[in-house]
């Protein structure tokens, strides 16, 4: 049964490559991303069932997946008043992300605490800064500081969690939160950057949905590889 998380998880990331390539996303964009998270939260269930006992790491990651589905349905339905809905599920899912890999679990990220915090400050500094000069945030403002340490306190917290466990050599799970860590900011970043007015080369654009669903499977899958 352990080899159906890692079928799944593949699924998650090539689904909306494929939708894209077929044209299939501009016709149906808003049930393709719906079925693209149902796909990463079905990945971290299948792992949870696989990894064979009931967990606190398994419980939390549950849990925020759950919350990035409910973000993607908010964000993307026709309802644009929803929109900062959406934008509170999403920040509410890299809390319990952050919290998850901060206390859940060997090799948590809680005993390199100080790291996590230098990591944050700095990419904070290094994003808010020449973001309020460069990004027409037209009254985003303070979404921005908000939303922004929360993220990059998440990727700290996956990268510093992930880097401890392949030091410990549980390779497979580091390699999933660097990995999943690293794509759900880049993800993010292209956002912003696209929210804020710049213009993005097309393969960006699609680069969005690549990285951001290719995260969240890799979260799920880390749930098989605690």
């Amino acid at each position: 049964m352990k080899i159906l998380p890692l079928i799944f998880a593949v699924i998650t990331i090539l689904t909306p490559v494929i939708t894209q390539k077929t044209g299939l996303s501009k016709k149906y964009g808003f049930q393709l991303k719906m079925l693209c998270a149902v796909l990463y939260l079905a990945t971290g269930v299948i792992s949870a069932a696989s990894f064979g006992a009931v967990t606190d790491y398994s419980a939390m990651m549950l849990g925020a997946l759950v919350l990035g589905m409910l973000g993607d349905f908010f964000l993307e339905y026709k309802e644009k008043k929803l929109f900062p809905l959406g934008v509170v599920f999403f920040a509410l899912g890299h809390i319990v992300y952050s919290i998850t890999f901060l206390f859940a679990g060997e090799n948590n990220a809680a005993s390199h605490i100080a790291v996590v915090l230098g990591i944050t400050l700095a990419v904070t500094a290094a994003i808010v800064i020449p973001a309020k000069t460069k990004l027409k945030l037209n009254g985003k403002k303070n979404m921005l500081l908000i939303y922004v340490p929360v993220l990059v306190f998440s990727f700290a917290c996956a990268v510093v969690r992930g880097v401890a466990a392949f030091g410990e050599s549980n390779r497979i799970f580091g390699l999933c939160l660097i990995s999943g860590g690293l794509l759900f900011f880049v993800s993010d970043i292209m956002i912003g950057v696209g929210k804020g007015g710049i213009k993005r080369p097309e393969f960006l654009h699609y680069a969005v949905s690549y990285t951001y669903f290719a995260a969240q499977a890799l979260f799920a899958l880390s749930i098989l590889f605690q």
